[in-house]
């Protein structure tokens, strides 16, 4: 009796390890095709403790920053999110993104990222995009980059690649009225990114290593990518991929979530860092619950069959170890019953 008691304890015990593990492992798995398949679900999943008070406090550092498009991103993912924000809060976000602040800001900064190619937002972009279409950009780096290496210094190999290849792209661009424009723009957002270094090491390298073996059809892919996010979601949000990414792949993950999400997309970057586009660190918490729910799951199975037959056997105990066993209660008896058409063996036949 004492072992059987010592049994169900064991098979509570991982019953319950079981109940604790299964899940998390379950949502684990789920995170991990997500960050593949679906980059904007993979996000929503992430950040489903975002809540009006995160929101509230997040706009409100924005604010008091003097960044008024993430604040605006901020409510944009409140309301994708159905969360209510004080109406006051949301008047104040109103304010900092209205025309006339805005064109305040834009005039300064066009000039800014024409003259030194490092925009900050949609109307320094404008400038340092201008200046590239109109060559000025592409030979201003390359340049740069060349008086760095005359005078000893280490040039960077990526911008003037990059500086190169736009250079090529600029008058495709114009051959063909307009059609390589998106490889166009990549380039010039990579090479903002790297100035401003908001470019990761492994995506650089990654560039740099494709622009070296001449897969010329990978990079295009790679800057159209970065276009498009910058078309659907900001330049911000183009800038922040690009910190994120560790490779051209992860850029074309960053395009379904800029796509999907939109205005929001700022917002979540802020919010998840390169948690929006992959798993990251957390791929170790998943391995470990998924580790963790496997042997639980089989421990259970191996004690939960244990204890099932040293049940049968105090049910049933052999009549060969204990000649005489104790008459049981009405309980035990009847259950003996119940289960003695499974212990039968076949049927005598008289002759």
């Amino acid at each position: 009796m004492k072992g059987l008691f010592i049994r169900f304890v064991v098979v509570a015990a991982l019953a319950a390890g079981v109940a604790v593990t299964l899940p998390e492992a379950w949502r684990g798995l789920e995170l991990a095709v997500a960050a593949e398949k679906d980059p904007a679900k993979f996000a929503d999943m992430q950040l489903k403790g975002f809540n009006a008070e995160a929101a509230t406090r997040e706009i409100e550092a924005a604010l008091k920053a003097g960044d008024a498009e993430l604040a605006a991103s901020f409510v944009a993912l409140a309301g994708d999110r159905a969360i209510a924000l004080p109406p006051e809060l949301l008047a104040k976000v109103e304010q900092a993104n209205s025309t006339s602040e805005v064109t305040k800001r834009g005039i300064y900064n066009f000039a800014h990222g024409f003259v030194t190619g490092e925009p900050n937002d949609v109307s320094g972009f404008a400038g340092a995009a201008t200046g590239d279409l109109l060559v000025f950009g592409d030979v201003r780096d390359i340049v740069r980059e060349g008086s760095r290496w005359f005078r000893g210094m280490e040039s960077d190999p990526l911008i003037v690649g990059l500086a190169a290849a736009g250079l090529a792209v600029t008058g495709a661009t114009y051959f063909t009225w307009g059609s390589a424009a998106p490889a166009r723009i990549g380039a010039t957002l990579l090479k903002v990114a790297r100035r401003t270094g908001r470019l990761s090491a492994k995506l650089a390298d990654d560039v740099v290593v494709l622009l070296k073996a001449s897969k010329t059809g990978r990079v295009s892919a790679a800057l159209t990518d970065v276009a498009q996010i910058q078309r659907r979601a900001g330049t911000r949000v183009a800038l922040e991929s690009m910190r994120h990414a560790n490779n051209v792949g992860d850029l074309a993950k960053a395009g379904v979530l800029a796509e999907k999400k939109g205005k929001s997309a700022l917002a979540i970057f802020k919010t998840l860092g390169r948690g929006a586009i992959a798993v990251g660190a957390g791929a170790l918490a998943i391995t470990g619950w998924v580790v963790g729910a496997a042997s639980s799951l089989l421990f259970f199975a191996i004690a939960a069959v244990s204890f099932v037959a040293t049940l049968l056997r105090w049910l049933w105990p052999s009549r060969l170890a204990e000649p005489n066993p104790p008459r049981s209660g009405r309980f035990v008896r009847a259950i003996r019953w119940m289960f003695e058409p499974f212990r039968a063996g076949p049927a005598s036949t008289s002759r």
